[in-house]
């Protein structure tokens, strides 16, 4: 009786996020389309980059290379092969690996 009522617990947990996930996904593209035609859709955020050096021994150096302004957009998901703003803020300090 009781792994019925969690059997079908768990059954109607996966249909809704079956059925929310690509609502949401549809919901950010029409979002990020009402915002591409009022020319809201893009911002930039400064990110830090580093560049990746090799020593000898083994280890690297990370030198830094200065801050660029990096372009995203105001969505949920990748739109225009731009990342999510929200990415691209937490993450603003980037690696560049160089090789000898």
């Amino acid at each position: 009786m009781l792994k019925m009522k969690i059997r079908t617990l768990l059954e109607r947990v996966a249909l809704g996020v079956l059925i929310a996930l690509p609502a949401l996904y549809a919901g950010d593209w029409l979002v990020y389309h009402l915002r591409l035609s009022r020319g809201t859709a893009f911002d930039s955020v400064t990110v830090k980059q580093f560049i990746s050096v090799p020593l000898k021994n083994g280890r690297n150096e990370y030198d830094y290379a200065g801050s660029q302004p990096v372009p995203c957009v105001k969505a949920i998901f990748p739109w225009g092969d731009d990342d999510p703003c929200w990415w691209v803020r937490r993450h603003t300090e980037v690696g560049i690996s160089q090789t000898r």
